[in-house]
């Protein structure tokens, strides 16, 4: 087996840890919150783990085969967004009024 067979795989679980580093530093600090309360790593990283197979059962030689590398690096754009709202850059999802009455 060649590192090149799992990378796409060690990618993805490197940004899902990522992800979820960052919810944890974000949640401990005041006024964040989870806009999405049952997500979970574990059924974030066997979606993306199925996608990368699929992908790579699928896509045929050549420049295709670099697409699994690239959905694998998508991963890292929760990471990004906790690290933007931490810093302040970045509200975060803004959720009007009437939607956090309904949802609560």
């Amino acid at each position: 087996m060649h590192v090149r067979e799992i990378l796409p795989y060690l990618i993805a679980l490197c940004g899902v840890l990522s992800d979820y580093v960052t919810t944890i530093i974000g949640l401990s600090m005041p006024h964040i919150y989870e806009t999405h309360p049952e997500a979970n790593p574990l059924i974030a990283l066997a979606i993306f783990f199925a996608a990368i197979t699929v992908l790579k059962l699928t896509m045929p030689e050549g420049r295709w085969r670099k697409i699994p590398y690239i959905f694998a690096a998508v991963s890292f754009l929760g990471a990004i967004n906790n690290a933007l709202v931490i810093l302040g850059v970045f509200p975060g999802l803004v959720i009007p009024n009437i939607l956090k009455l309904l949802i609560s």
